[in-house]
């Protein structure tokens, strides 16, 4: 690993703890860091020759949060969420965004039925979503590449 791809990923890892931190505390995302961080890593994709791996990541990230969204006239999740989404798409391309996906719903999911059994959440309160999307996100840096390559290889 090179220089420019531990700052970036220094970056990225600072960005994701302090919009969680931000969501967890008010409940919502602010969009301008956002669109910033959106066309910041993928300008950096870009850079290293990823471009179209990129753009494809923010179209997963937002596509499938947006159509949560959208089917839940946002019940479920928030426009910040999709923005969330579509950043972390930008630095992780593809397949990097769909394992993350996987891994918050799965680890995310569990976690919040458990804030639910614990009492720490009641039924009917906003749980936020950029913590789960953030430990999805880190859990794919980490290890990504050998979850798709598990699902690819189940797949074909």
């Amino acid at each position: 690993m090179n220089w420019l791809e531990l700052i970036a990923l220094f970056a990225f890892f600072s960005y994701l703890f302090a919009l969680s931190w931000f969501d967890w505390k008010k409940k919502l995302l602010p969009l301008e860091p956002m669109y910033v961080a959106i066309v910041l890593f993928f300008l950096l994709r870009v850079f290293q020759g990823q471009a179209l791996s990129s753009f494809i990541g923010i179209l997963v990230g937002a596509g499938f949060i947006g159509a949560q969204v959208w089917l839940s006239k946002g019940k479920w999740m928030g426009k910040g969420d999709i923005w969330f989404a579509a950043s972390t798409g930008a630095f992780l391309g593809w397949p990097g965004e769909g394992v993350a996906l996987y891994l918050t719903y799965i680890v995310g999911g569990s976690i919040a039925v458990l804030l639910l059994i614990t009492g720490i959440y009641k039924r009917g309160m906003r749980i936020p979503f950029a913590p789960f999307l953030t430990l999805g996100a880190v859990l794919s840096v980490l290890w990504g590449s050998k979850i798709s390559q598990w699902f690819a290889e189940r797949l074909s």
